[in-house]
């Protein structure tokens, strides 16, 4: 009989213990624990800290041996063929993440309490928009419009995206920006 893994980590003051036959296995609980807790809080996390991502089921070596990565949601996986040490350098970065970002569940609170919670909430998450042309983003940042962040684009990962603080002024802004590259290339190509 074969040795078995052991495993254990402590997210959000909750311990949880694994032990398998193989460090994939562990991986693979890994990630169905964190998926099952939010799927979208998981996907975002994994863009965040630069989880290895692929668009295939399978990761195929160069002497022809084919691992399958672990499913997240329509094509993203998470490649499963790493070392244990790089398992524990992703365990150690996105729970780190999954803390930072996880938020506590606030008290029931009745009549006037519940606007004022609100209110403090939509306070304090700004709320966001992906902008996808990096001239775009620039110009809204010479404009005085705050980034974000930006993480890479699952669709086309040579590129990135933007993550603007989106305000009133920035929309404001922005459709000016389009219309004005609008209207210019309009011109240019009508005076070739």
């Amino acid at each position: 009989m074969g040795e078995k893994h052991k495993f254990e980590m402590n997210v959000n003051g909750e311990t949880i213990k694994w032990e398998e036959k193989s460090y994939a296995q562990i991986f693979r609980n890994f990630w169905a624990y964190f998926m099952e807790k939010d799927l979208q809080k998981t996907i975002d996390i994994i863009e965040l800290v630069g989880v290895r991502t692929s668009e295939s089921e399978y990761f195929i070596a160069k002497n022809g041996g084919k691992k399958k990565n672990i499913f997240v949601k329509d094509n993203l996986w998470v490649y499963t063929h790493l070392n244990p040490q790089a398992m524990d350098k992703v365990y150690a970065k996105f729970i780190k993440s999954w803390e930072e970002h996880y938020e506590t569940p606030q008290p029931e609170t009745f009549g006037d309490d519940v606007q004022t919670t609100e209110k403090n909430k939509a306070e304090e998450t700004p709320k966001l928009k992906n902008i996808y042309r990096k001239s775009l983003a620039m110009d809204l940042i010479r404009m005085g419009h705050d980034l974000n962040h930006t993480m890479r684009n699952r669709n086309n990962p040579k590129y990135q995206v933007y993550v603007m603080v989106e305000t009133p002024e920035m929309i404001r802004d922005m459709l000016y920006i389009l219309e004005r590259d609008r209207v210019n290339k309009r011109y240019n190509n009508v005076n070739k």
